[in-house]
């Protein structure tokens, strides 16, 4: 489980590529684009790292798919 500013620590492509920030990270955990919990004591999102993974896999896809070929 990871703090959204420490999934962006680990993988800072995130910013450079998607632009993605870590008050964002924190928003797709918030719309169940990514799972985790809030944890209450500590006052701090925890996401799974795998569901990053998958996340970006899934905008990886997407991506590709909105190329144009014209040859």
């Amino acid at each position: 489980m990871l703090t959204p500013s420490e999934v962006i620590e680990k993988y800072p492509e995130l910013t450079h590529k998607f632009g993605w920030t870590a008050k964002e990270i924190g928003l797709f955990l918030k719309g169940k684009l990514l799972q985790g919990h809030y944890n209450h004591s500590m006052r701090k999102s925890m996401i799974k790292e795998d569901s990053i993974i998958r996340l970006v896999c899934f905008a990886n896809e997407q991506i590709d798919k909105q190329k144009v070929n014209i040859f």
